[in-house]
C-alpha cells in the first residue's frame, strides 16, 4: 500500500487495518489453498474483508463425505502440528477439520534403497501429536463463511 509520501511497512499496515484507520481492500486474493492460505482467508473474512478468494493449483475437492476419500491413490497427507491446530482453532475451523484427521505420534524417514524395515523412526514426546489429513480434503471440511 503506497501513501503519497512513503510506503507503509507490513506491521504498520496490519495495525492500521486492525485499528480501523484504513479500510480493507475491495478484494483479496490468496494464492495457495493449504492450511496457511485457508486460515488466512478465514481470518480475513472474520475481520470483515469482502471478496476473499483462494486460488490453488488443484481442482476443487469432492464433498467431505464423498466416497473418493476412500481411494488411497488420492492420499497426499499433510501434517497439522500443534501450531497449525492452534491457528485453525483461533479462526474457528479446527472443530470442522479434526474429525477427518488421524493423530500420529511420530514419523519414519527412509533413505533410498533402505527397504521396508529400514529408515529412522522419530517420536517427539515433547510435542503434541500431529494430525494428518489428505491435503485436498482439508478445504472440503470447512464450513462456508
Amino acid at each position: 500500500l503506497r501513501t503519497p509520501h512513503n510506503v507503509m511497512s507490513m506491521p504498520l499496515l496490519i495495525h492500521a487495518f486492525s485499528a480501523g484507520l484504513v479500510a480493507p481492500p475491495a478484494g483479496t486474493l490468496i494464492v495457495g489453498g493449504g492450511p496457511a492460505g485457508l486460515a488466512t482467508a478465514i481470518a480475513l473474512a472474520k475481520r470483515g474483508y469482502k471478496k476473499v478468494e483462494v486460488l490453488d493449483r488443484l481442482p476443487p475437492p469432492p464433498a467431505v463425505d464423498d466416497t473418493a476419500w476412500s481411494d488411497t491413490a488420492r492420499f497426499y497427507l499433510i501434517g497439522i502440528g500443534g501450531r497449525g491446530q492452534n491457528a485453525l482453532r483461533k479462526v474457528g475451523a479446527w472443530d470442522a477439520i479434526e474429525p477427518f484427521t488421524q493423530p500420529v505420534a511420530g514419523r519414519k524417514d527412509w533413505a533410498p534403497g533402505s527397504g521396508v524395515d529400514g529408515g529412522v523412526l522419530t517420536v517427539r514426546a515433547d510435542r503434541p501429536p500431529s494430525n494428518v489429513i489428505q491435503r485436498d480434503r482439508l478445504p472440503s471440511c470447512l464450513p462456508p463463511p
